[in-house]
This record gives structure tokens, C-alpha cells and sequence, in this order.
């Protein structure tokens, strides 16, 4: 689960290159670009067909890691974009977050090659950059298997010094929200299949076994990804509340029962493990566009730009929702809304959300000349795809779409209705209200944490953390009714007198 950041200078680490890793943003300057013109064009509501151009123009600049020039010019290009569309007081937030990636990674047992990954925010010194290497002979010792790598598998077993083959699970699936479902539409009742009761990517062991190896003297871990289809292109967020600082690497289930395999044909089974990695210090940047309204009281518009992938959908979907909303209202011929209305994508989604929380220090401190009433956050308009024999494979259908909210009922009505009024279907309006001050909502709405009333947009598809987030994943039939959901939404929360909007 997306959890709120609890420092700015300790939480800092980004994910993982492929191999080779993309370049750092050198010369390129997101400052330093001119203005964009406004089009006179962009008026109304898009089309579902413009909306997915958006994705696709920032699906071009690839990997959009923290740190990386795509990254850079992606900023760049929401700016542009904000522009275009007619906001005013564009502009980068900007706080430190971590560039992180490995430019050579390895593992063999007894001399056999395995297919690996390696796992991203690991080999790192907590709290500052560095630059990790196992040396030209790698990092060579017996491996052990510990299964699930509870404080039960571990007993009798000695891990000091050895690289430890574990099992990552995934911990939660759709089915476990059902108690939070205040409405549902879903007419044909579609969503009740197996899938939803199918962990996603998001919430996993990692933190609690890689702490728990560790302390027990670890030198290097190998994750099977026990619950995933056959790929190890699996990269996780960074866990802030734990700071991998021994080298690892995922495999494949295939690859996983490959080596248990050779575990189980010899006795003190040797391995190799390879990881060249570093982290720096990098810039992020928040894109903030603002559309002054009638009064300084403010609702919040966001989503995510920076992506481990491709990240079409994850979150490609999400910017160019935003885009969409930033296009409705600032076109509107009724004049300015009565709240100031705020766009912004974020940075630093997958490594450590430093800039998530520097911007809520700004604009949601008393200091600020904007009062935030209420949030609006978008991601992941997916398709679903369904792991057949360890390949994923799209269902035909949309992906479960869950809509986390913390406002009084008359706006959670007023969801519900805009919901049904443009038949998004297979959408759950969650009660995030016991959620928002406690443990949180898995989403990126950060001021959901500091008390804002929030309606956030989420679905967790399998292929999420994977390189198979592409532009085929993508929901365009659900592009549009996304959009008019949330602009009726928008607008019912404008309307509202800012004492009555939250609980």
C-alpha cells in the first residue's frame, strides 16, 4: 500500500534501470524551456480520442524514472500541456528525491545461469547516495531456501552469510475491500470472478522478510515471485520503512522451482549473485497549473507522471485524466468556477514520495494562500488481463475500478450518481473515511493523510509494476466516462460551501 512519507531526507531511493539503464537527465533543463502558446482549440470536454493522445505523448518518452531525462522532459511537457490548455501560474514544485539503477546484475546456482531482475531501492546505504558492487567475482556463497520467509521458516536455519531464496507474496486482493463498498455499479454483476480474489502488486511481504533477513545476517536474497506470471520484470515501489541494504534479485516462478530444483540434487548448493547499482540525489518535480476561481478556498486535481515502464496506464492514464479536467473547466463559458481549481502531476511516486509531501507542506500549511477543501486523484484506467499458465492475458473487460472517498453524503451521492449517470461500470465507491487518518488508502491521493476530503480513482491490474504496462493495456472505452464522472463530481464539490464538504 501507497503510504504518506514520514521524512523528507530518510525516505529518499528510486527503482531500478533495466539493463542498460536509462540515461540521467544531464543538459536537459525543464526551467529552461519556453512557454507553450494557448490553443484556442482546446475547449470542452476531449474526445476519449484526445485523451488517449495525451497518453500516448508521454508514453513516447519511455521510462520515466525519477532522475532520468525522460523523466525531465516528461515534466516539461505537463507544463507545456497546462499552458496550452489555458492555466495560469504554471509551475514546477520542485524537492530532492533518489535516482537509483543498476547497470549489471547476475545469479547462477552451481554454475547454472538464472534469469533475474534485480530488485530496485536494494544494495543501499540508508539515508545517503552511494554506489554498490559485488566485485568482479560477484557475490559467491551457499544459498538457502526459507519459503514464505516468516520467523517460523527460519528457524533452525542459518542465513549469516548466505544468499537466501524467498518467496514474495502478494497480500491483498479486490475481494478484501468488500466491506468498505458503499455502492456498486456493476449491473451484469461481471466483477464477481475469480480475479477478485486475486492479490495484486501492491501490498507484499518484502518489507517485513527483508527485514527480518537482515537481522539474521543475510549477504545477498534471491525473490521468487511466488504469486506473479511468468516474468521477473517486477519493480516494486520504495518501502520507506525498510532500506534493503544487501543486494537481490527477482526471478520468475519457472525460474524459482528451477532452483529449488538444484537445492534439492545437492547439499551446501553454491551461488553467484552480481549487482552493480548506485543512487543519487536527483531533482523532483510536481506540475502545478492553478485556475483561479471566485474564492482562495481550493480543490486539488491529481495523478503521477513519472512511471518504471512504459507506464501507460500507470500512470499515463492518470496525467491525461487530469489534462482532461484541466481542459473542462478552464474552457467552461459559465466564467471561473467559485473554488480555485489546482492541477498537478507528481514525481516520486515510485521513489519515496518526497515531493508528494513537500507540496502538501506548502499548500496545505496554514501559511498558505489557498485554502485546500478537497482532492480529486486519478490513476490506472485498466484493462483487465488474467495469468493463464504464467501468461498474462487480457479478459476483454475493464479492470475492477475503485473510487476511495472521505466526503459528507450529499457529495458521496453525488458521486454514486455520476457514476451510474454515465455508466462506468464495474466502479466501487469505497468509505475511506476510517481509512484516510489511520492506515491509508492504496492510492497516491497524499492528502487523503492530512485530512482532506478525497475521491480517488484506482484499479491495481496484474501487469502494474511489470514492463508490460503498455498502451494496449489501456481502458479507452472508459477514458471519457472517467472524465465526465469527474467533472460532475468537481463540479458538485464547487458548488458545495466549503464547511459542508468533508466530515
Amino acid at each position: 500500500m501507497r503510504l504518506w512519507p514520514t521524512a523528507l531526507t530518510t525516505c529518499l531511493t528510486l527503482a531500478l534501470a533495466s539493463t542498460p539503464a536509462p540515461a540521467w537527465a544531464g543538459d536537459f533543463d525543464p526551467d529552461a524551456q519556453p512557454p507553450c502558446a494557448r490553443d484556442p482549440q482546446a475547449t470542452g470536454m476531449p474526445s476519449g480520442e484526445r485523451i488517449y493522445q495525451w497518453i500516448e505523448g508521454i508514453v513516447a518518452f519511455g521510462p520515466r524514472r525519477s532522475g532520468t531525462e525522460a523523466n525531465a522532459r516528461a515534466a516539461a511537457w505537463v507544463k507545456c500541456q497546462f499552458e496550452a490548455l489555458g492555466l495560469q501560474q504554471v509551475h514546477f514544485h520542485t524537492a530532492p528525491t533518489w535516482g537509483w539503477q543498476a547497470t549489471r546484475h547476475g545469479l547462477s546456482v552451481n554454475g547454472f545461469a538464472i534469469d533475474s531482475f534485480p530488485i530496485a531501492f536494494s544494495a543501499v546505504t540508508p539515508g545517503v547516495p552511494n554506489q554498490f558492487t559485488t566485485g568482479p567475482d560477484g557475490l559467491q556463497a551457499e544459498i538457502v531456501d526459507v519459503g514464505d520467509g516468516r520467523a517460523v521458516d527460519l528457524l533452525g536455519k542459518s542465513v549469516q552469510g548466505k544468499i537466501v531464496l524467498f518467496n514474495l507474496r502478494f497480500q491483498i486482493s479486490t475481494a478484501a475491500f468488500l466491506p468498505l463498498i458503499e455502492f456498486l455499479w456493476d449491473p451484469t454483476l461481471s466483477a464477481f470472478n475469480p480475479q477478485l480474489f486475486v492479490a495484486n502488486p501492491y501490498q507484499t511481504n518484502l518489507v517485513a522478510v527483508g527485514q527480518r533477513l537482515m537481522d539474521a545476517g543475510a549477504a545477498g536474497v534471491v525473490g521468487v515471485l511466488a504469486d506473479y506470471h511468468e516474468s521477473n520484470r517486477y519493480y516494486n515501489e520504495f518501502y520507506r520503512r525498510m532500506e534493503l541494504t544487501v543486494p537481490g534479485v527477482w526471478v520468475s516462478p519457472g525460474e524459482g522451482a528451477r532452483i529449488r530444483t538444484l537445492l534439492k540434487n545437492g547439499r551446501n548448493t553454491q551461488a553467484r549473485l552480481d549487482l552493480d547499482a548506485r543512487r543519487d540525489t536527483v531533482p523532483g518535480r510536481a506540475v502545478v497549473g492553478v485556475l483561479p476561481g471566485r474564492s482562495t478556498d481550493a480543490i486539488l486535481v491529481t495523478s503521477h507522471h513519472d512511471s518504471v515502464w512504459a507506464g501507460a496506464v500507470e500512470d499515463g492514464s492518470g496525467t491525461a485524466s487530469v489534462l482532461a479536467q484541466a481542459q473542462y473547466f478552464a474552457s467552461r463559458p459559465d466564467g471561473p468556477p467559485d473554488k480555485t481549481l489546482v492541477f498537478v502531476t507528481m514525481d516520486s511516486h515510485f521513489s519515496g514520495y518526497q515531493v508528494h509531501r513537500s507540496f502538501g507542506e506548502k499548500w496545505f500549511s496554514p501559511q498558505s494562500p489557498h485554502k485546500v477543501v478537497g482532492n480529486v486523484t486519478i490513476e490506472h484506467i485498466a484493462k483487465e488481463a488474467v495469468n493463464r499458465s504464467g501468461r498474462l492475458q487480457l479478459s476483454g473487460q475493464s479492470e475492477v475500478f475503485g473510487i476511495f472517498e472521505s466526503f459528507r453524503a450529499p457529495l458521496t451521492r453525488a458521486l454514486k450518481d455520476a457514476v451510474r449517470r454515465h455508466d462506468l461500470r464495474r466502479t466501487a465507491v469505497l468509505g475511506a473515511h476510517g481509512l484516510c487518518g489511520t492506515v491509508g488508502i492504496p492510492t497516491d491521493a497524499f492528502a487523503c493523510a492530512a485530512g482532506i476530503p478525497t475521491a480517488s480513482f484506482i484499479s491495481g491490474p496484474a501487469y502494474l509494476y511489470d514492463e508490460q504496462d503498455t498502451l494496449d493495456k489501456v481502458d479507452r472505452s472508459k477514458l471519457l466516462p472517467v472524465a465526465r464522472v469527474f467533472a460532475d463530481f468537481i463540479e458538485a464539490v464547487d458548488r458545495t460551501p466549503s464547511d459542508r464538504i468533508g466530515r
